[in-house]
C-alpha cells in the first residue's frame, strides 16, 4: 500500500440512461482518443459513441486497466453538454465536459477529488481479421478436471502425457485473491507457462479455479487459507484416482499465499510426496503485510517517518484482528493517519482534492473494507512455522531476489531454520536474480512493472523446477 500514491480504479458495472435525443447528436457519434489525469492518475482512454435508432450508445475503453468496448450506463449529451459517470468503491466518478468542434474536455469528481479529462476526434483503428494462425498439437492430452472438496465444486484443466505409464504429478496453488487455474495476472499465464512446460517434461500437472471463481463453486469472500487447504488435498485425491499418476510422487506447487497451503497440506497428507514453494511466507500474514508496506513505501521515496507512522498504524490494525477486537476501534486511527498523511500532498494535489472529508472518509472505509473480512483476519494470525517444522517430504524453496511482495531476506532463513528444527534436511533454495514476485525479469520489483514486462519467466526458472521434481529421490 503506498500512502503517497493513489490510483482510482475505473473498471465498473454500469447501467445506461441518457438525455433528451436531439439534432446535435452527430457531433458527438464517433470515436474520440485522450487522457484522464486526477492525483498521480495519468490514463489513455478512448470513447466511443453510437447512434442507435432512439438513443446513443456509449463505449469506454482503458487499455491500462485492460477494460475494452465497455458499454456506459450513465451517458448524457445536451450540445454541447457532455455528462458521464462511472461508480467505483471510492464513489461515482462523474465527468462533465463540453463539445468544441473536434474535442471534448471538461473535469471529473470523485470522493472529493478533482481531475480533468480531454478526448479529441479520432479515427478508430482498422482491425485486421487474420487467418487463424496454424498451430501445432499439443504433445500432450488436456481435458477438463472436476472434483470436490466435501460440497464445494472446483473446477480445473489436467494435462499428461500421451503414453500409457504412470507419472509423478503436482497440483499448483495459487495466491491470494479470486485466481483463476492460469493465475493469470496482467495478461501473463503464470501457471499455464508452468502446466505446459512441466507436461512437457513427464510430469502430470492439476491447476484449478479457486473456490468461488471460474467453474468452481463456494464463497472466496468467506473462504480462508485453511479451505483453500481442504480444496488442494481434495486435488490430491482426484490425481491418486487416475490411471496414469504415480500415487508416491504426487506434489504440491504454490505461489505466494499457494506457498502457505502447501506445508499446511503435507503436514496434514501423508499422499504428499514433495513441495514447492514458489515465495512461501515464512512469517505470519501481519509481518508480511508490514514488510511489503516498508519496502514499497521505500522504493516510493517515503520518508523514514512516514514509512515509521505507517508500519505502526498497520501493527495497530493487525494487533486488533489477531486479538479478535471490534474492528470499528481502529476506524479513529484510520482517519487521523489519513488526516495527517492529507497534509503531505503536494499542494498541487491537494488544492485538487475539492472535499476533503469526503476524500478521507472514501479512503478509511475502502481499508475498513479490506481488512476487515474472514480472510484477512486468518491470514494476518497465521504463523506457518508449526507446519514447517512438520514437513518431511522433499521441500524446494523458491524467491525472486527483487520481489516485493514476500521478500527473501524476510522469508527465506524462517523457512530453512523451521525445516531443519523438524529434521528436514531434504530441502534446496534457489533465489532468482532480477526476478520480481512473478518471477519476470524486473527493474524494481515493484508491482506498478507487472504489466509492462514481458510476459515469460527469468532464464532458467522453468528448468530448475522441472529437474528438481523429476531428482527427487522417493
Amino acid at each position: 500500500m503506498k500512502k503517497n500514491h493513489i490510483l482510482l480504479s475505473l473498471l465498473f458495472i454500469l447501467t445506461f440512461f441518457l438525455s433528451t435525443f436531439d439534432i446535435a447528436q452527430n457531433n458527438i457519434t464517433g470515436y474520440w482518443n485522450g487522457r484522464i489525469k486526477m492525483l498521480t492518475l495519468d490514463l489513455d482512454f478512448q470513447l466511443e459513441v453510437k447512434k442507435a435508432s432512439d438513443s446513443l450508445n456509449a463505449f469506454l475503453s482503458i487499455p491500462k486497466q485492460l477494460l475494452k468496448d465497455y458499454q456506459l450506463s450513465v451517458f448524457h449529451f445536451n450540445n454541447p453538454e457532455v455528462y458521464f459517470e462511472i461508480p467505483s468503491p471510492a464513489g461515482i466518478a462523474k465527468f462533465n465536459g463540453k463539445l468544441n468542434a473536434d474535442s471534448i474536455s471538461g473535469s471529473i469528481l470523485q470522493a472529493g477529488i478533482a481531475g480533468t479529462f480531454y478526448l479529441g476526434k479520432s479515427i478508430k483503428p482498422t482491425v485486421t481479421i487474420k487467418e487463424p494462425e496454424k498451430t501445432e498439437p499439443l504433445p500432450y492430452l488436456e481435458e477438463e478436471a472436476v472434483f470436490k472438496d466435501k460440497d464445494v465444486l472446483l473446477a480445473g484443466t489436467l494435462t499428461h502425457p500421451k503414453e500409457n505409464k504412470k507419472y509423478p504429478a503436482i497440483v499448483l496453488l495459487s495466491g491470494s485473491g479470486p485466481n483463476k487455474r492460469d493465475e493469470e495476472i496482467l495478461g501473463f499465464k503464470i501457471f499455464q507457462k508452468i502446466a505446459d512446460y512441466l507436461t512437457k517434461n513427464g510430469i502430470v500437472v492439476l491447476r484449478y479455479d479457486k473456490r468461488g471463481t471460474g467453474g468452481s463453486s463456494g464463497n472466496i469472500r468467506q473462504a480462508t487459507t485453511e479451505d483453500f487447504t481442504n480444496d488442494a488435498i481434495a486435488a490430491v485425491e482426484f490425481l491418486k484416482k487416475q490411471p496414469f499418476v504415480d500415487v508416491k510422487k504426487i506434489g504440491l506447487l504454490g505461489h505466494s499465499e499457494g506457498g502457505i497451503e502447501a506445508p499446511m497440506a503435507a503436514s496434514i497428507s501423508n499422499d504428499i510426496a514433495f513441495i514447492i514453494l514458489m515465495s512461501g511466507p515464512g512469517v505470519n500474514g501481519g509481518d508480511v503485510i508490514v514488510e511489503q508496506q516498508k519496502m514499497n513505501l521505500k522504493l516510493a521515496g517515503a520518508s523514514e517517518d512516514l514509512i515509521k507512522e505507517n508500519t505502526e498504524l498497520q501493527e495497530k490494525v493487525n494487533n486488533a484482528l489477531r486479538n479478535n477486537k471490534d474492528f470499528e476501534s481502529v476506524r479513529k486511527d484510520l482517519t487521523d493517519f489519513e488526516e495527517k498523511d492529507f497534509l503531505n500532498l503536494s499542494p498541487e494535489i491537494r488544492s485538487s482534492i475539492k472535499n476533503k472529508d469526503a476524500f478521507i472518509k472514501s479512503r478509511v472505509q475502502t481499508q475498513m473494507t479490506a481488512f476487515d473480512n474472514p480472510w484477512f483476519r486468518y491470514f494476518i494470525k497465521y504463523d506457518p512455522i508449526p507446519a514447517l517444522e512438520n514437513v518431511k517430504v522433499p521441500v524446494l524453496i523458491l524467491f525472486g531476489e527483487l520481489d516485493m511482495q514476500v521478500s527473501a531476506n524476510q522469508n527465506r532463513s524462517k523457512i530453512e531454520e523451521a525445516l531443519k528444527r523438524g529434521g528436514n534436511n531434504k530441502y534446496k533454495t534457489i533465489v532468482f536474480p532480477k526476478a520480481n514476485h512473478l518471477y519476470q525479469e524486473a527493474i524494481t520489483g515493484s508491482p506498478s512493472e507487472y504489466g509492462d514486462l514481458p510476459k515469460e519467466f527469468v532464464p532458467g526458472f522453468l528448468e530448475k523446477i522441472s529437474d528438481w521434481i523429476l531428482g527427487i529421490s522417493y
